[in-house]
């Protein structure tokens, strides 16, 4: 398992963002390596970490209207 540390307590911190990144850079690049020593490019797997993460942004994005949809649909048949 990885160990990313802990996100703020507060939601709202304004930090949040800067740290979720800094969390997170560290895993990436082991992940960057070991691509490197399976024979990928620096290169290559950022490119694929891009449109990989871009496609769980927009998995997530359509998720959440499906749910606002739902919970619409919901309140209408009670």
């Amino acid at each position: 398992m990885i160990d990313i540390p802990a996100a703020p307590e507060d939601p709202n911190d304004e930090n949040r963002n800067l740290l979720c990144q800094m969390a997170v850079e560290l895993p990436l690049q082991d992940v960057i390596e070991a691509a490197k020593a399976a024979g990928w490019t620096a290169a290559e797997t950022l490119a694929a970490i891009i449109e990989v993460a871009d496609n769980l942004m927009l998995a997530n994005v359509k998720n959440a209207e499906l749910d606002a949809l739902l919970k619409a649909m919901k309140r209408r048949l009670e």
